[in-house]
C-alpha cells in the first residue's frame, strides 16, 4: 500500500467531515441529543458525520473493514480496518465549546499505519503514516524539549462512568497538581495526543477509554519523537489506558499515574 498517497486521500474525507460539524454546530438543538450511558452522549450529527466518512474512505483501501464508535456500518472482522471517531468531544459540540475533533486510523491489526486527527474548531489537521513524520496543515510537528515536570503542562480526560473510579483519578490529578506547572482537560483524546506531538502539553494519561478515541493519535506522537505507553482493553481498567509524553518527562509522569502498574 501506498500509505502516504492513501493518507492524503483521507485527508480530503477527513475535512469534509469537519466541514459538516461545523455547518451543523450553527443550527444544532438539544432535542437532537441521545443518552448512550452516564453522561456518554451521542447525536444525530455523530451518526451523520460517521456516514460522511465511512462512504468516503470505503474505495482508497477497499480490503479494510471498519471498527466505529456509532456503528452506522457494518463492524470489521478482520486485520485491516479503518477506525473511527466521527465527533471525539461530543460534549463539547453539544455545548458549543471547543475541543471537537475527527479522528481516523488505518490499524493493521494492532499497528497503526496511518492516522489523522482534524481539531475543527481551530481547523488543524495532525496526520503521519508509518515511516514519516507527523504533520499539522503540512507543517512538520515535534514535541517539546521540556525535560523538567515542574515546567510541565500536563493533559488528561475523565470516564463518562465514575462511580469507584474517582480515588485513582483525584490521586493523578493531585500529584500534577502539586508537581507540573498546570493541568488541563481539553475533552478530546485524540486532540489531546496531538497537542504532545505538537510540543504544546508535555504529558497526556488518561484511562476507560476506547480505540477510536486513540488509534490515529497513537501514531502522531510517536511520528512525532514522543513516547507512547498503551494498553488495550484492559480487565483491570475497562477499556484503553494511555500515558504519552515527550521522552524526556516520562518516567516522572509515572509516578503520578494511578494505572502506571498496567505498563510494567
Amino acid at each position: 500500500m501506498e500509505l502516504a498517497v492513501i493518507c492524503k486521500q483521507a485527508e480530503q474525507v477527513v475535512r469534509a467531515a469537519g466541514a459538516y460539524i461545523l455547518e451543523n454546530r450553527k443550527i444544532f438543538s438539544f432535542d437532537e441529543v441521545e443518552k448512550k450511558g452516564d453522561r456518554d452522549f451521542v447525536t444525530a450529527i455523530d451518526k451523520a458525520t460517521e456516514r460522511i466518512i465511512t462512504a468516503g474512505l470505503k474505495g482508497l483501501v477497499p480490503e479494510a473493514g471498519f471498527i466505529t464508535e456509532e456503528a452506522t456500518i457494518e463492524q470489521g472482522t478482520g486485520t485491516l480496518n479503518w477506525v473511527i471517531d466521527p465527533i471525539d468531544g461530543t460534549t463539547n459540540f453539544i455545548h458549543n465549546t471547543p475541543v471537537t475533533a475527527v479522528s481516523v486510523a488505518l490499524m493493521s491489526g494492532k499497528e497503526v499505519l496511518i492516522g489523522l486527527v482534524y481539531e475543527v474548531t481551530m481547523d488543524e489537521l495532525f496526520y503521519t503514516w508509518k515511516g514519516a513524520p507527523s504533520y499539522m496543515n503540512g507543517k512538520e510537528i515535534h514535541v517539546s524539549t521540556c525535560s523538567d515536570i515542574r515546567k510541565a503542562l500536563v493533559a488528561t480526560g475523565f470516564p463518562y462512568s465514575r462511580e469507584g473510579r474517582l480515588p485513582g483519578i483525584l490521586n493523578s490529578a493531585g500529584y500534577f497538581l502539586e508537581h507540573a506547572q498546570d493541568l488541563r482537560r481539553f475533552g478530546s483524546a485524540a486532540t489531546d495526543l496531538c497537542y504532545v506531538a505538537s510540543g504544546r502539553v508535555e504529558i497526556y494519561y488518561e484511562a476507560y477509554l476506547k480505540l477510536w478515541d486513540v488509534a490515529a493519535g497513537l501514531l502522531i506522537v510517536e511520528n512525532a519523537g514522543g513516547t507512547i505507553n498503551v494498553v488495550y482493553e484492559s480487565d483491570v481498567y475497562g477499556g484503553t489506558a494511555v500515558l504519552a509524553t515527550n521522552g524526556l518527562v516520562r518516567q516522572q509522569a509515572m509516578e503520578g499515574i494511578f494505572f502506571r502498574d498496567a505498563f510494567r
